[in-house]
């Protein structure tokens, strides 16, 4: 099954008319060879003072100040474009991750305490106990926050990554399962050109049975709330392609049928809370499955030409 051309003609329109400044430029960038600049500008909206990143950068998670998980996610687009090591989004990212960096831990609290302060979903919810919920901190966000780190070492302090490396690779050694926003974690950092082979090779050890348990085969599940195939396998040049390959066939079946014809992509999920916020949080969230959506079918050669 190809996303036709007509329908890939809806979903860019979505883009452009309902997504985020942000997504828009991310769209022109990935698909029109445009200059990563419009990224870098949008991207610096969000950035604040201290060098983090708030202000709803993730659509579920509304609060204006710094915070880990917002970014995580700025240093993924930051590297989507390539961001060079020295440009100002990036060296101020490192810094406030540098001296947010909880060494008692040795990981980055996800959320800070004042969140509940802004409307958010309900599992951002800020509680005395939210560090044993998260796993305190160990993989999410802690592992993708790594991957980001790698691409700029020269940023960090001698001999400190390779060292909260090892302490992420012991954490991880004595798990057979992962829940699966800590799985997605270490597969962005698995999937990080930058990190060294030997990192990898452990990384491809461990996650591998977490991987196979974890992943949601069965195409009637998919609707709801899961780990996709997909999600695990973002092209052919993943590290689990072959293991999945037949269910990335037909979850890509699925992700062509499951646009609305509006041409976006739905969320899977609601927040329940905050009614008056959540319609434009989920528009925010349309926007960014769109795009997700075709990059996959793009890497994939899904989409008719």
């Amino acid at each position: 099954m190809l996303l036709t051309s007509a329908n890939k003609g809806k979903a860019v329109a979505f883009i452009a008319i309902e997504a985020r400044p942000l997504e828009r430029a991310r769209y022109a960038y990935l698909f029109e060879k445009a200059s990563a600049e419009h990224v870098l500008a949008e991207l610096q909206s969000y950035q604040n003072a201290d060098g983090g990143f708030g202000h709803g950068l993730e659509s579920d998670f509304r609060l204006q100040e710094s915070s880990a998980i917002c970014s995580s996610i700025a240093l993924q687009y930051l590297r989507e474009v390539k961001a060079p090591v020295d440009h100002p989004l990036v060296v101020n990212a490192v810094r406030y991750l540098l001296a947010t960096y909880d060494d008692t831990l040795r990981a980055w609290p996800i959320i800070p305490a004042n969140d509940n302060s802004a409307p958010h979903a309900p599992w951002w919810n800020y509680s005395a106990n939210i560090a044993e919920s998260w796993n305190h901190y160990q993989a999410n966000p802690r592992a993708e926050i790594v991957a980001h780190l790698y691409a700029y070492t020269q940023l960090l302090p001698a001999g400190w990554l390779d060292s909260l490396g090892e302490s992420l690779l012991s954490w991880l050694a004595d798990r057979e399962t992962l829940e699966m926003h800590d799985l997605l974690c270490f597969l962005r950092l698995l999937e990080s050109e930058e990190i060294p082979q030997a990192i990898r090779q452990q990384l491809l050890t461990h996650l591998t049975p977490c991987v196979e348990s974890a992943v949601v085969l069965d195409p009637a599940q998919w609707a709801g709330y899961c780990l996709q195939p997909l999600q695990v396998v973002s092209s052919p040049e993943s590290a689990f392609f072959e293991m999945f390959a037949d269910a990335v066939s037909s979850n890509l079946d699925y992700l062509i049928a499951r646009q609305t014809p509006d041409g976006c992509w739905p969320t899977s999920w609601g927040w329940g809370t905050f009614p008056e916020i959540w319609p434009l949080a989920e528009r925010e969230w349309q926007g960014a499955l769109t795009l997700d959506a075709l990059r996959t079918l793009k890497a994939f050669g899904r989409i008719e030409v």
